[in-house]
């Protein structure tokens, strides 16, 4: 009964909270007595109005009020559940769309087991051992849950019905590229986890002290493709203020630029350069990061973190922490950030700031590309579930509804009405959440693989010869043991 009532005055307010949208949009909608019709027409008539209007095709089911149960990364329950509105447009579109879908289906959408990533990961393995059908899914930490798939302990995501890799909720260079191996995907992605929006790295700069500088035609660098490496040191390298007069260079002072050896954020360099690490080819992994285009980078990664006079490296320098914190406290231009913190530091930020894409290696490169933190929310399904239909049918209709709705509550609503404070902004969020990719060697580094390794190719001057050979053995043996997973019988 309670359950019930939740929903129905949940459906009512959904009903009255959509109304309010469209009549903004100078739509109208009668109110009616069933409150599950009224919100589906009014769903029905959102859709026809926005250019968001493919649907999934999950035949309509029944599931006489079987629970579907996760477990998650305590930072990132939102992803799959919220227990009420509360006032945050991002956070109810999350509540709406999973009383959305437990109405379409007759499920119930449990609250999610929330634990610490460190956590949740030996929690899933206990269920799993003692064989108990406990969680239909898992959303764990992209690093661990790749390691944990090749422990044998996830189900293959093609052997579930209604799940459909070709639809747009679904980004295609992980569920498509990435993740697939011989037929098989043990953990994938889709628009249903907010996390791998809000975890994407992009670039913000300060539009006043920009101008003060004479830094202008940002946006415009970014829309001519000249938005490059070359061109964020040259703006930056010669912005320097010993701030406090001590006459040392310490985190008090303003620079242009801030960054660190945080392994993500140098991977998004690496990506966002177009350089990948190691590549599945004819059932053999290749190691591409044996570049002369490689050594280059590093090179270059090493000349902005340690010989520009205008970047600051925190000391720490590996916290996401350490590097948004410099620019909250208005001590630099430039500061890497995942799209998440400016959500939630910038709000009371004193001055107009903008939003852009990592920068391309040279203007020769043709796309942007930005990368996802491992600390992200991946999908797995665990051995032990066995209601194969209803698993299938609500993570195909929440990402389908994720897509339609609650990423556009996130980087319209949570974003350009809370933080980004132009409309050039909101486009390059837009830029950078569509040039999102990722790769086998970042999907199963399992804390292993290449990614914190490169840190060690950047901190000394040139070190990527002697740093490549000193990990090349190591490296080819562990990423040939995941690919042999993915070839077992």
């Amino acid at each position: 009964m309670k359950t019930n009532m939740r929903k129905t005055l949940a459906l009512l307010l959904l009903a009255s909270m959509l109304t309010s949208v469209i009549s903004c949009a100078g739509g109208q909608t009668e109110k009616t007595a069933d409150t599950a019709e009224t919100a589906a027409a009014v769903e029905t008539e959102t859709e026809t109005e926005d250019p968001r209007n493919v649907q999934d095709e999950v035949p309509e089911l029944d599931f006489g009020g079987a629970a579907f149960r996760s477990i998650v990364q305590e930072s990132t329950i939102y992803d799959i559940y919220m227990e009420e509105e509360t006032g945050d447009g991002l956070k109810d579109a999350v509540f709406y769309r999973n009383l959305a879908i437990e109405d379409r289906f007759n499920v119930v959408i449990e609250e999610a087991l929330a634990l610490l990533y460190n956590e949740l990961s030996p929690r899933v393995k206990k269920s799993i051992q003692a064989g108990d059908d406990e969680f239909d899914l898992v959303l764990g930490q992209m690093e661990q849950s790749g390691k944990d798939a090749q422990e044998g302990i996830f189900r293959n995501w093609y052997d579930i019905p209604y799940v459909d890799f070709e639809k747009p909720w679904w980004p295609k260079s992980i569920a498509r590229d990435a993740a697939t191996v011989n037929g098989k995907m043990y953990n994938t992605v889709s628009d249903l986890c907010v996390s791998y929006a809000e975890q994407t790295w992009s670039i913000v700069f300060d539009k006043v002290e920009a101008a003060n500088y004479g830094v202008d035609g940002i946006y415009d660098m970014v829309r001519n493709g000249e938005w490059t490496v070359d061109r964020l040191l040259s703006i930056t390298e010669g912005i320097y203020t010993d701030t406090n007069g001590d006459g040392q260079r310490d985190e008090d002072d303003y620079y242009g630029y801030v960054s660190g050896m945080n392994g993500c954020l140098l991977l998004s360099y690496f990506y966002g350069f177009d350089q990948r690490l190691a590549v599945v080819e004819d059932q053999t992994v290749q190691m591409v990061l044996n570049t002369e285009k490689a050594a280059a980078i590093c090179d270059k990664l090493y000349a902005l973190h340690y010989q520009s006079a205008g970047t600051m490296v925190p000391k720490n320098g590996t916290s996401n922490l350490d590097l948004y914190t410099p620019f909250v406290e208005g001590n630099t231009l430039f500061c890497p950030i995942q799209l998440q913190y400016i959500y939630s530091q910038l709000r009371d930020y004193e001055n107009d700031y903008g939003v852009i894409p990592t920068p391309k290696w040279d203007e020769e490169q043709t796309e942007y590309y930005s990368t996802c933190d491992a600390g992200a929310n991946i999908m797995a399904i665990p051995v032990t579930a066995t209601n194969d239909e209803m698993i299938g049918a609500v993570v195909e209709a929440l990402s389908a509804y994720s897509w339609r709705t609650v990423l556009p509550a996130y980087y319209e609503i949570a974003l350009s009405a809370k933080s980004a404070r132009d409309e050039e902004s909101v486009e390059m969020i837009d830029l950078v959440l569509a040039s999102r990719v990722i790769d086998f060697a970042y999907l199963y580094d399992g804390w292993t693989g290449w990614v914190f390794k490169l840190a060690d190719f950047v901190k000394t001057e040139g070190a990527f010869a002697s740093t490549y050979t000193k990990y090349e053995k190591s490296m080819q043996t562990y990423y040939d043991k995941v690919l042999d997973f993915f070839y077992e019988e």
